[in-house]
């Protein structure tokens, strides 16, 4: 496993692990689209302030350092439009799921497709994982479509799986191995 402080996208679009200084900036994007990103992400709700922004960052740093999760802010032109990252890691296993957002005001530009794309690819080769899952919430097309976009292969439905502001949604589960 060989760790790099970012994972380097193209030229527009670039992946930082998630850092306190970019709390601000996030809480931002949470209250300008708080209804959007909420019909998705229960962790809307519990993110009042940019100091719930900037703990959640030093939680992910702690993961980030004990290799148990890899969270990034992903920027777009030096600007944070979102956040990716590999959680639910299994050594054992060399597996791991892939969670990713992006704020409304950038959606339809490929910019969560080309971070999912590269963390993918510094996972299998970097990390050096066997397997990655992607799950979202069946009715969310857009995310679906990503997994799609990145050749995930849809392996499922988990009933019920995910509570989603007291009600439980059925879950599409993706998944990708390395390549031989």
């Amino acid at each position: 496993m060989r760790l790099t402080p970012g994972v380097p996208v193209d030229a527009e679009v670039s992946l930082a692990p998630r850092d306190p200084s970019d709390a601000a900036e996030i809480f931002a994007i949470v209250e300008r689209h708080r209804g959007d990103l909420r019909e998705w992400l229960t962790w809307v709700d519990s993110t009042r302030s940019a100091a719930d922004v900037r703990r959640y960052a030093q939680y992910a740093q702690a993961q980030y350092e004990r290799h148990s999760a890899f969270d990034y802010a992903i920027r777009a032109n030096g600007r944070v439009v979102g956040a990716i990252g590999l959680h639910s890691l299994d050594w054992d296993n060399r597996s791991a799921q892939m969670g990713y957002w992006i704020s409304p005001d950038v959606r339809g530009r490929g910019i969560a497709a080309r971070a999912g794309a590269a963390l993918t690819a510094y996972a299998f080769q970097q990390l050096d994982l066997h397997r990655i899952e992607i799950r979202c919430v069946v009715d969310n097309v857009r995310s679906r479509a990503v997994a799609q976009r990145l050749g995930y292969a849809f392996e499922g439905t988990l009933t019920g799986a995910y509570r989603l502001h007291g009600t439980y949604r059925d879950i599409a589960l993706y998944g990708r191995t390395a390549r031989p």
